[in-house]
């Protein structure tokens, strides 16, 4: 069934996680007639659809905790902590700042974030085609259980993700993904339950559970640490992540064996996991709808940021975003290396690396921002996502109003009156 209708806005975004929140929502307050399409049915992107629960890149390592991003993605902390969510950032061992999260109430501060002027939202819908036009995006044809729907824009956001408007608007790329891809692998983060508040959680045994577990695996666990187990916010539940496993994460059929494959080794994992001290009643409680994709495709900006960007800590005179992770690489199941961030502990993401480098009036944001392999393990995180897309979202209003791609300091003066730290 064809809607014939076409439907106008300013400003379309494709994504409905971090990125496409704070673009959705950067867009819409300055006045700009806004999109949201998102495929699943609550927003959030990784932190609900992946059970990805922690929110990294809000804070610059170190003793303390200094802020590296405001705007929207702060206003999500803050309505968390309005919900009876401690956002208090917790330190790990490596000096960094994470700030772990509770599933449900993220999806229902995302819904009060989106409750918005000038912002309409659409669930379970997925983008299916773009018409492009000389060197722009005219329209793009999404698709609901009702049937397809054209809408007309003047300025796109891609956070998807996977670059999906970015690869239907034939958009240039610096790693097209498929066959032959060299890929950061995938994980499936485990909500374990049935761990007592009084239990202490002794990941340092898990090395030699997962020893035992992979001596005898058809297929053994790649993290032979055991992974990521730490308790969430005020429950019963810990969250692992300890399943690494590498797809293409583009096409339906390796997707499907890559999903159906990590849930089993979760599961084989599970009675091996009931060996921690109090760990004997853990449940597996929930694995998210999709599994954690780190890395699939990577569209090509004016401007990619770069290792170097992050090593040397650079400061942008454009820059209209904040990066403070370190460039987390994983080589490899079970393989990650990290490394620093230099300079003031955080380094400028310039105008240029959300802008699409054939597209005129294209935004990436989230993991969809142009950077290099390595740059790409700092910029993809969700703190750094909702910094970027804020931006991209300015930045699409302003080119919807002005019929131009708006300069670095009309993006960075809205940002600041948006409360974004640039």
């Amino acid at each position: 069934m064809m809607n014939r209708d076409i439907e106008r806005y300013d400003v379309v975004v494709v994504g409905g996680g971090a990125a496409g929140v704070a673009a959705a929502l950067g867009s819409a307050r300055q006045g700009a007639k806004t999109l949201l399409v998102e495929r699943y049915g609550f927003l959030g992107g990784a932190a609900t659809n992946s059970l990805v629960l922690s929110y990294c890149g809000f804070y610059v390592a170190g003793t303390k905790p200094s802020r590296a991003v405001g705007g929207v993605g702060w206003e999500l902390l803050l309505e968390l902590q309005r919900l009876g969510i401690d956002p208090s950032p917790a330190r790990s061992k490596s000096g960094n700042w994470l700030v772990m999260l509770d599933v449900e109430a993220v999806k229902f501060a995302f819904d009060n974030l989106v409750d918005s002027p000038n912002l309409d939202l659409r669930f379970h819908t997925r983008l299916v085609s773009a018409e492009t036009e000389g060197g722009r995006i005219k329209s793009v044809r999404l698709a609901d259980h009702a049937g397809l729907h054209d809408v007309e824009a003047a300025a796109f956001v891609d956070a998807s993700g996977e670059a999906s408007l970015s690869a239907f608007a034939s958009a240039t790329f610096s790693l097209t993904g498929g066959l032959g891809a060299h890929l950061q692998p995938a994980s499936l983060p485990v909500h374990v339950g049935g761990v007592p508040l009084d239990v202490m959680i002794e990941a340092r045994l898990l090395a030699g559970i997962v020893a035992r577990y992979n001596a005898k695996a058809t297929i053994p666990l790649a993290r032979d640490d055991g992974g990521i187990l730490v308790r969430l916010p005020g429950s019963e539940g810990v969250w692992w992540m300890g399943v690494d496993l590498m797809t293409l994460g583009l096409e339906g059929a390796e997707l499907a064996r890559a999903e159906m494959a990590a849930r089993r080794q979760a599961w084989d994992f599970l009675p091996y996991l009931r060996e921690l001290p109090g760990f004997d009643k853990a449940f597996i409680m929930a694995t998210g709808p999709q599994l954690g994709i780190r890395e699939t495709r990577r569209p090509r900006s004016i401007g990619d940021v770069t290792a170097d960007d992050g090593s040397d800590g650079r400061r942008r005179d454009d820059g209209i975003a904040r990066g403070c992770w370190p460039m987390e690489v994983h080589e490899a199941p079970g393989r990650a290396i990290y490394l620093p961030i230099g300079g003031e502990g955080f380094f400028d993401i310039s105008y240029s690396a959300i802008q699409a480098e054939t597209i005129g009036n294209l935004r990436l944001a989230g993991r969809v921002t142009g950077a290099d392999a390595k740059a790409y393990g700092s910029t993809r995180v969700m703190g750094t996502a909702f910094a970027t897309g804020h931006a991209a979202g300015v930045s699409a209003a302003l080119q919807s109003a002005q019929g131009a791609v708006p300069d670095a300091a009309a993006v960075r003066a809205v940002l600041n009156a948006q409360g974004a730290i640039v």
